[in-house]
């Protein structure tokens, strides 16, 4: 009934549907697909686009939303939208393809943002079926898709133990994506128009296959997952380069100083291993820096970290069995540099520690970062929050992981005035001496999303009348034994008093014998609530 009633609001042309069982094969699935993508739209070619390169990616492949964003924007599919990035409109775009049921989320953030989609099977051999009679993108290892002979090939999907056949024309090719192990490399020398390269589907790629990569000239996109020691000088030479990929690679990738002179490189995503050169400050066109760990690079490359004016999203890591002699220094370079960064554009901060977490939080972060719309700590546990952050006033999105929730915690978060999204992850919330009272003069005033606890929190929480006048989302975890010691046996957290909310979230480790004691009780909660919120299991 729902795919009915979402057909009956599409807005088609005439010279739209003609022919469309035919072309679908009278698959009810493909017709839901393909109509889709015949919604008024201004940009109809772009979403057709879109959504028909998906099919270079195998049967059953979780594909990273970025990965999939930034191919549609090296290929030109993405139409500019005035006051949007074109990542951003990418992002939309895949947002809308999901609430039209074409492709499937997978794994989900803890604020609901997709992270990784697929493609139900029966659609994607519809597309799949589509992309190679238009000859949109030609299919080598995928049964059934064999390629015509003398075909000019214009996108290029190798899976499975495949290699390209001499007869296919290559020299238009505007994009090569390899999916398996054991796929023979071509030479480059045969891509002069490349606009994507994308070998994470691969780990056979070494040094030597990139030695003509300088003729790529056309390139855009460049994603690596392989056996590479260091990136050819000749990478200099890709003018046009916007977006650069190092994924978990076998062995220590170094990236040469040439990287400097890619003017319009715009993202750049490495791992824990990848070595960058100390020349970083150059890339004045940088946005997204990602996957740097600290410990392994120079001072003299952390120091630069600040030079990158436009950058607007940084994810870094202190993983201290890769330190170091300069680990100390590096650690308060990259502080000063984050505070510097926080001046201009600097958005989103992702920061992983493995330890040591209150050292770095404790350094002196002067100026405050108050550009920062999202700050995410992973792994590291802190004591408290710390007093820095009560003063970014832009900050949306938080998360910390922490042992215990206090009342001076509540009091910081509590005074930002933009925060919409929280999450506490804590051992703690309250204790035997008393509950973790959440009031209305904690403030809070646009909090939407807030999750507290963890697999083993004890958690006193309770929230008073007032309290998160906004909140409409919340998730509550903790360990039944150890809550209950902490609020005599019950397990009523004051959820009635949450005016706005819709939904609430339970996740909890606790023996079945039990279990008829807890559920009674968190119903109970939702009974007594004027807005009936959804009550949601998870274990």
């Amino acid at each position: 009934m729902q795919c009915f009633m979402w057909w009956s609001s599409l807005y088609v042309k005439p010279s739209q549907y003609r022919g469309l069982g035919k072309k679908c094969g009278g698959l009810p699935l493909a017709i839901i697909a393909i109509s889709g993508l015949l919604v008024a739209n201004t940009h109809e070619d772009q979403w057709e686009q879109m959504y028909s390169s998906i099919s270079v990616f195998p049967e059953g492949y979780a594909i990273k939303k970025e990965r999939l964003v930034l191919r549609w924007i090296a290929e030109g599919f993405i139409p500019e939208e005035h006051g949007h990035t074109l990542y951003e409109s990418g992002e939309r775009c895949l947002n809308e393809l999901i609430s039209w049921n074409l492709i499937q989320s997978g794994e989900i953030t803890k604020f609901g943002e997709v992270e990784t989609c697929r493609v139900h099977g029966i659609i994607l051999d519809f597309l799949v079926s589509m992309a190679n009679q238009d000859n949109f993108v030609t299919f080598i290892g995928v049964p059934g898709a064999n390629p015509e002979p003398q075909n000019k090939a214009r996108r290029l999907s190798l899976q499975g133990d495949s290699e390209i056949p001499a007869y296919l024309i290559l020299c238009n090719a505007r994009s090569l994506s390899v999916f398996g192990g054991c796929v023979k490399m071509p030479s480059l020398s045969k891509f002069r128009h490349l606009h994507i390269f994308d070998m994470e589907g691969s780990g056979e790629v070494e040094d030597q296959h990139l030695a003509e990569i300088g003729g790529l000239v056309h390139l855009k996109y460049l994603r690596l997952k392989s056996k590479i020691g260091k990136l050819p000088q000749q990478i200099a030479e890709l003018q046009y380069l916007e977006s650069l990929e190092v994924c978990e690679s076998n062995a220590t990738t170094e990236i040469p100083s040439a990287i400097n002179q890619l003017t319009q490189l715009a993202c750049l995503v490495v791992n824990d291993e990848t070595v960058l050169p100390d020349e970083i400050g150059g890339l004045k066109a940088l946005q997204v820096l990602r996957g740097i760990n600290v410990n392994t690079q120079s001072t003299n490359f952390v120091r630069q970290l600040c030079l990158l004016s436009n950058l607007m999203e940084l994810s870094i890591s202190f993983i201290n069995y890769y330190a170091g002699d300069n680990w100390k220094e590096n650690q308060e370079e990259m502080v000063n540099s984050i505070c510097r960064l926080g001046g201009a554009n600097l958005h989103v901060l992702h920061i992983t520690i493995n330890e040591g977490a209150d050292e770095i939080f404790e350094e002196s972060w002067s100026p405050a970062p108050l550009s920062l719309r999202e700050l995410v700590v992973e792994v590291g546990i802190v004591s408290s929050v710390p007093r820095w952050i009560g003063s970014l006033v832009n900050l949306q999105k938080l998360v910390v992981p922490m042992w215990e929730v206090g009342e001076e915690d509540l009091v910081i978060l509590g005074s930002l005035p933009d925060l919409r999204h929280l999450s506490l992850t804590a051992l703690a919330a309250g204790s035997k001496e008393g509950r973790l009272r959440v009031t209305q003069s904690h403030g809070f005033p646009s909090l939407i999303n807030f999750q507290i606890g963890g697999e083993e929190c004890a958690l006193g929480l309770v929230f008073e009348a007032g309290s998160m006048p906004k909140l409409q989302h919340l998730e509550l975890e903790f360990d039944v034994e150890e809550t209950s010691s902490v609020t005599d046996g019950g397990f009523d957290f004051g959820i009635k008093h949450l005016s706005c909310l819709t939904s609430t979230t339970v996740r909890s480790t606790y023996d079945e014998s039990i279990r008829p004691t807890l559920e009674a009780a968190m119903e109970r909660c939702i009974y007594d609530h004027p807005n009936r919120p959804m009550l949601i299991w998870m274990k």
